[in-house]
């Protein structure tokens, strides 16, 4: 009887490890099958994937406070910790194509600016995603091969101080510039090169936009500032009456506190991208992909709350007041010293 008893208690056993070994396979989802699949059941196999994976890993370039509070909402809503390194933009490309090109797989997820996720995907270092979310996305916000899509962008907009522009004054074309009253008073960020290059090709020809910004530099002059933040804060005390890129978050900001400063729509509004790709060698795929769909849906009301422009038009639809014409990251990879040589000429 007693041999009895043990067979039954092993039986038992190995039926209970046997049962478990089964749900964590039917669980268990390759990256190629978690970034293709799109069934009716797709978050719920995804949640159940990730869950088993319990982990993930994100490299990022977004300032520590406001991934924070992403992380920590996805961590919440479905108890996968994330373990974050952070770095600039180009600290995060240098180090996930080094690590990756050498065998060390850490990073799963990989979030920072346009030019910088295209270049990883031109090093074939991201998975493509195909995810029922991507139609609600800005145009432009996401390439044609899906290996990345953009969560946020970061729009440039021209902004004014009231105090020193009075309504009447205030400038409804590019050509308006050219009065002689703008002598002095104008300001552009000194290394706008992707900026002026987006807004040259809103112009008949590309020349007629690159002999205007050389004009207006010759007979009024064009102020040339490091830093958009800096631009916006000297646009809002008055030392740059009229600046032509301006974050428009920041402007949006300092208005609603109280500062002299309004944001003006001259031309487009051009704006850059930030978003996130999946690495092909992720350890944690689901987690990646879930934490991406998570941005893409609950994040961009947490984006929104912390001053971005989420993408997600459907969730927080882009101001109407704005027109965006989004930097295009291949472009920018491939034209940037061409890009920078026709500011240079032109403007300075």
């Amino acid at each position: 009887m007693p041999d009895t008893l043990n067979l039954l208690k092993h039986l038992t056993r190995t039926a209970a490890l046997f049962g478990a070994f089964l749900a964590t396979s039917a669980m268990a989802q390759t990256i190629d099958e978690a970034s293709s699949y799109n069934g009716p059941d797709r978050l719920e196999k995804l949640v159940a994937a990730a869950k088993a994976e319990g982990a993930l890993t994100l490299y990022t370039a977004t300032p520590v406070e406001d991934v924070t509070a992403m992380t920590e909402a996805f961590t919440a809503k479905y108890d996968i910790p994330v373990t974050i390194w952070r770095g600039s933009s180009e600290d995060v490309l240098r180090r996930a194509v080094t690590e990756i090109k050498a065998g060390r797989h850490d990073a799963d997820l990989i979030e920072t600016n346009g030019p910088e996720l295209e270049a990883l995907h031109r090093e074939n270092i991201l998975q493509p995603v195909s995810s029922p979310i991507i139609p609600d996305i800005f145009e432009g916000a996401v390439p044609a091969h899906k290996e990345w899509v953009g969560s946020r962008l970061n729009i440039i907009t021209a902004a004014y101080n009231t105090d020193l522009v009075s309504e009447a004054d205030v400038p409804n074309a590019w050509s308006d510039l050219l009065d002689p009253k703008w002598k002095g008073k104008v300001g552009l960020e000194a290394e706008a090169y992707d900026w002026l290059a987006t807004v040259n090709a809103s112009f008949p020809s590309e020349k007629e936009g690159i002999d205007f910004f050389t004009r207006l530099a010759d007979t009024n002059g064009i102020s040339l500032r490091k830093g958009h933040t800096l631009l916006t804060n000297l646009a809002a005390s008055g030392e740059v009456p009229l600046a032509l890129t301006t974050y428009f978050y920041k402007v949006d900001q300092m208005n609603k506190d109280g500062a002299p400063i309004k944001s003006l729509q001259l031309g487009p509004s051009v704006a850059r991208v930030n978003g996130l790709g999946i690495a092909k060698t992720a350890k944690h795929p689901n987690a990646a992909i879930l934490f991406q769909d998570f941005t893409l849906t609950d994040g961009q009301k947490i984006l929104a709350e912390r001053g971005f422009t989420p993408t997600n038009i459907k969730i927080v639809p882009l101001p109407t007041s704005l027109d965006v014409k989004v930097v295009d990251g291949a472009a920018m990879l491939d034209k940037l010293a061409e890009w920078r040589d026709t500011f240079e000429k032109a403007v300075k």
